[in-house]
């Protein structure tokens, strides 16, 4: 633990040790300053890339965030990232795309669904649990229904009709 602290201090010394400006290579500076936001935009630090602003598309975010850490302007509270990279009120965004259900009609034990992680859609007869770090995405489809779990056929069966692990 010692090792990781002293090195630690060393790093951080020769990235701040240049503040005059001498050696013409700027000092590095963490965590970075705020920059100039635009209108209805805010600054945020360490704020997940997945999670940290509401768009025309995407109006909810979570509950699957990613764990990164950004830093940058994001739009305020109350306000939507649009097509052209600007925050704008809900009423000033393009009506969402309504979702018309399947194409074909879902299979036994399946139901349509309209926004579900890809990552944490539904259970298989291996991985019997969802999550806990499921991506933000938005997908839609023919999921199995509550208690039943996608097995190696791709059809949806009960726990029972699962074989044994």
């Amino acid at each position: 633990m010692k090792c990781l602290v002293v090195l630690l201090a060393v790093a951080v010394t020769v990235c701040v040790a240049d503040t005059d400006g001498d050696s013409g290579v700027p000092a590095f500076k963490f965590p970075p300053d705020p920059a100039d936001c635009r209108t209805n935009e805010v600054w945020k630090e360490c704020v997940s890339s997945t999670c940290a602003e509401t768009t025309c598309k995407k109006r909810i975010v979570g509950p699957g965030c990613t764990y990164d850490c950004r830093y940058g302007c994001y739009c305020a509270d109350g306000f939507y990232r649009n097509a052209e990279g600007n925050c704008v009120t809900v009423d000033q965004c393009p009506p969402v795309e309504q979702d018309l259900g399947p194409s074909q009609p879902c299979g036994a034990n399946e139901e349509w669904k309209v926004c579900v992680s890809s990552s944490c859609a539904e259970t298989t007869c291996e991985k019997r649990t969802i999550g806990p770090a499921c991506t933000a995405d938005c997908q839609r489809g023919c999921y199995c229904s509550d208690g039943f779990h996608r097995n190696a056929e791709g059809a949806c069966v009960t726990e029972s009709q699962c074989p044994t692990v």
